[in-house]
């Protein structure tokens, strides 16, 4: 269970240092299909449907968080936030460089008003794919 949540985080940090190069900050309207993608994440997450969570992720992902770990690593994260409420994602900011765009939303959740929800796309043969995935939060920091 640790395991797939720190490599979930290395993998989202790794997203980070590499956005930290040359980054360029995007609208909103940038990263529109950033919206959809993001909001069946959350709510597959929610409903502990794997196959549901994994088709926009790439392969790093896939191996990162297999089907038998996902459970178990989404369980530990939503034990301290709650669970995502449908819909009430807001976006933040978003920032590309050169090998990766983050896009971070305020969302809330059943045990937590407002949690960060950061999420990395990289193109994967023309398709935008998620490499990444992270939560900050009060509760999640452990104030």
């Amino acid at each position: 269970m640790k395991k797939v949540v720190a490599v979930l985080a290395v993998l989202l940090i790794a997203g980070v240092v590499l956005t930290g190069c040359s980054v360029k900050a995007l609208k909103e309207s940038d990263v529109s299909f950033a919206d959809g993608m993001v909001e069946n994440v959350l709510v597959a997450e929610t409903e502990r449907n794997y196959d549901m969570w994994s088709k926009d992720m790439d392969d790093t992902m896939l191996k990162a968080a297999p089907k038998n770990t996902f459970q178990e690593g989404m369980d530990s994260i939503r034990g301290k936030i709650g669970e995502y409420v449908a819909g009430s994602k807001k976006f933040s900011a978003a920032a590309e460089s050169k090998e990766s765009i983050s896009v971070q939303y305020v969302a809330k959740f059943t045990n937590e008003e407002q949690v960060k929800v950061t999420i990395a796309f990289k193109d994967v043969n023309g398709q935008k794919k998620i490499i990444g995935e992270g939560y900050d939060s009060q509760k999640l920091r452990g104030k």
